[in-house]
């Protein structure tokens, strides 16, 4: 049980199992909500709690394959693997099958029983079987990802694979048999359930106004694709959506040269003003310098706060995080000046040093070979990046120069006076590093003894009047056999490739990461002058948000040839093939109005909710084109042929959407910790299942109506 998966998590010194448990148990109520709406649902439409039963039977059977999968194969039960599975989609594939039931055994009440079901099972399991195998195709993308995206998305989509593989083996075998079994003729209604006579009488008075205008329905679906690409647009984007951790990270820096003593002392200092009159903040625990084991190399100068929150109902009100954090940094100014503070989450902070190097959501790394070019391009991007709005917490991650005492023997002085330069040098050694002169013995064990002139280093001028024994046995005064003198040296060297390195970090409050970053990107381009043998290279979640994109947009357009071979297997022709990838487009629709609605960015999470959407789009414009073409090829005419299968088939469309997007709609509402990643993927497929749903009972049979109705008209004139 795991927040995010093992790979992408550091240990760090506070206590997450709070975090591990409090998301879990928003994972398990949204997961329980969903699925009693599901069984609501299936009552309500089949009219049957035996049958709704029965379809409900998927549920635990597919959790408890994939957990046992799950289990075999490793796999941890986190935020991202158990996230995403709708109890919805698992069902889809059983509703189709016993709805179908239900639809004809009404024809035949003289057969037996187990033989209306055999034969209408026979008739859907086809479509059925391509259905779900559309929506396991949809997931390669998701399996294509590589990198931290790659440990953090994938297996959310190993385990939704998982449960959907266990579905449709249940589906296919024990549904089947369970109506022939369980289910009798008594079991279906003599009338429809209310609720399907609603949606049919609905759907009945929409289509017949929509009949009437096919150029106008036509007209305002590509304009509404058209609307969607425009919104798109507009949306933001991001990785993933920033976690609600209940903890904070106060990344301190200090002085290069600090000792430990003055580093323990500003910790205590800051750590006593966090915990003064704040209800918001529990435990505050400092980290100064690298750890036991070192994921994290820091020096002295470096200091981790890590800041535990208390829960939200004992804060004061009105208090939000965003509003706490400038109070964090105000006080820590005070305490411990010229410390700057910036603030971020544990998880958080990890996730982005092992995207980017650095504990910033965007580091810009500045490449040379000449030192001096590179920090005056370093301050010129700073000043850039520093006046965009949502830029926050913006520094140049480069150590303090330290200041040196340098000493250089004057070796003609020296000799002169008895003196060589190794002397010389020795004794210079002895104020700081200590001076071997000689091993006394405790026992058995050796023990060195080192001669150290004074316990802090001199100033300057001290140095330099510090008296060198002669070999005489006169003193002479280190300034009259060395030159001293002052300087200030880099704390710290970086390279990458062979070419040496600068950092710019920042973080992003209040806009998108990716509205920011490009506004950032065109200013640097604009304002900052490229010194010779210097470039400028983005990185932390944006690169990997970009490399995130360029993958599955090469991987997506082949999972669709590869769906369109799919089905073009089951219906043999090109045209029905056409029109059941019509959803996908449709679908995408109503995710990105949903986004644009709610104010969320276009993230990694949202592209998955359009992923699993494009699925059950697809599966219920198979069912829907399946049944006009065995019409048709029963010898019923176009027009009938439509309007016959569509009228059959709003149940089982309207069920699959309903169902689906009801098993998300606690996600979608969910504000507990974890809600955040949950919330995108929610609201794409419930936003898009309306638009697609719109087409699949509306649209494409309003076309395909006028489409025919232009066919005969041609037949007869020629």
């Amino acid at each position: 049980r795991q927040v995010l998966p093992s790979d992408v998590q550091v240990d760090t010194v506070y206590d997450r199992s709070v975090l591990v448990n409090a998301t879990l148990k928003t994972v398990a109520r949204s997961l329980l909500e969903g699925g009693l709406l599901v069984c609501l649902v299936l009552y309500l439409m089949l009219g049957s709690a035996r049958a709704g039963l029965v379809v409900a039977l998927t549920i635990p059977v597919a959790m408890l394959g994939a957990t046992a999968a799950m289990t075999i194969l490793g796999a941890s039960g986190n935020l991202m693997s158990l996230g995403a599975i709708d109890f919805g989609l698992l069902v889809d594939g059983a509703v189709v099958l016993v709805e179908h039931v239900f639809h004809k055994a009404r024809y035949r009440p003289l057969d037996p029983w187990a033989d209306r079901v055999a034969r209408a099972c026979a008739a859907v399991a086809r479509p059925s079987f391509f259905g779900v195998s559309v929506i396991l195709l949809v997931y390669l993308p998701v399996l294509s990802l590589t990198g931290v995206d790659g440990k953090l998305f994938r297996p959310m989509a190993v385990t939704v694979v998982l449960a959907l593989l266990f579905t449709l083996l249940f589906t296919l075998t024990f549904i089947p048999a369970a109506a022939a079994q369980f289910l009798k003729g008594s079991d279906i209604p003599d009338r429809e359930p209310r609720l399907v006579r609603f949606i049919e009488y609905l759907h009945g008075a929409a289509i017949e106004r929509t009949l009437r205008r096919p150029l106008a329905i036509l007209v305002v679906s590509v304009l509404a694709l058209i609307l969607s690409g425009i919104a798109m647009t507009r949306l933001g984007a991001e990785l993933a959506p920033t976690l609600d951790e209940g903890a904070l990270v106060v990344q301190t820096t200090r002085s290069a040269d600090i000792g430990l003593p003055g580093a323990i002392d500003q910790a205590l200092r800051l750590e006593r003003a966090l915990r003064t009159d704040m209800p918001e903040i529990g435990d505050v625990i400092s980290r100064t310098g690298s750890p036991a084991v070192a994921t994290d190399v820091m020096g002295l100068e470096q200091a981790d706060v890590f800041v535990q929150l208390t829960p939200r109902d004992q804060w004061r009100p009105g208090m939000t995080r965003e509003k706490l954090m400038p109070l964090l940094v105000e006080r820590i100014t005070e305490a411990t000046p010229h410390s700057e503070p910036a603030i971020t989450q544990p998880i958080q902070m990890r996730f982005n040093e092992l995207l980017g190097g650095a504990p910033y959501d965007v580091v810009v790394s500045i490449l040379g070979q000449d030192l001096a070019s590179i920090h005056r391009v370093s301050q010129q991007v700073l000043t850039a990046v520093t006046s965009i709005p949502g830029v926050v917490d913006p520094r140049i991650l480069a150590a303090d120069e330290v200041p040196l005492l340098e000493v250089r023997p004057q070796s003609l002085a020296a000799a002169q006076r008895g003196l060589s330069v190794g002397e010389v040098l020795d004794f210079t050694g002895a104020f700081r590093l200590g001076l071997p002169v000689g091993t006394t013995y405790d026992g058995p064990r050796e023990v060195p003894v080192t001669l150290r002139l004074g316990a802090e280093p001199p100033l300057p001028g001290a140095l330099a009047m510090a008296l060198v024994p002669g070999p005489r046995g006169e003193l002479v005064p280190l300034g009259d056999v060395a030159t001293v003198t002052p300087s200030k040296a880099p704390a710290a060297l970086y390279r990458w490739n062979g070419e040496r390195r600068m950092l710019l970090g920042f973080n992003v409050r209040g806009r998108e990461l990716g509205d920011v970053v490009q506004a950032a990107r065109d200013l640097v381009t604009k304002d900052v002058k490229s010194e010779s043998g210097t470039r400028v290279s983005w990185g932390g979640q944006f690169e990997t948000l970009q490399a995130a994109q360029r993958r599955l947009g090469a991987v997506i357009p082949a999972v669709l040839v590869l769906i369109g071979l799919v089905l073009f297997t089951h219906f043999g022709k090109r045209g029905p093939v056409l029109w059941v990838l019509a959803h996908v487009p449709f679908a995408a629709v109503g995710g990105v109005f949903a986004l644009f609605t709610r104010g969320m960015a276009l993230s990694i999470s949202a592209g998955i909710g359009f992923i699993a959407l494009w699925g059950i789009a697809v599966m219920n414009g198979t069912v829907l084109v399946t049944e006009i073409e065995a019409l048709e090829a029963d010898g019923e005419n176009g027009v009938d042929a439509v309007l016959k299968a569509t009228r059959s088939r709003t149940r089982p469309v309207a069920m699959t959407a309903l169902v689906a997007a009801l098993g998300f709609l606690p996600m979608a509402l969910a504000q507990g910790p974890g809600s955040e990643v949950q919330r995108p993927l929610a609201t794409v497929v419930i936003g898009g299942l309306v638009t697609s749903t719109l087409l699949t009972l509306l649209v494409i049979p309003t076309l395909r109506i006028a489409l025919a109705k232009r066919r005969n008209r041609t037949e007869k004139a020629s």
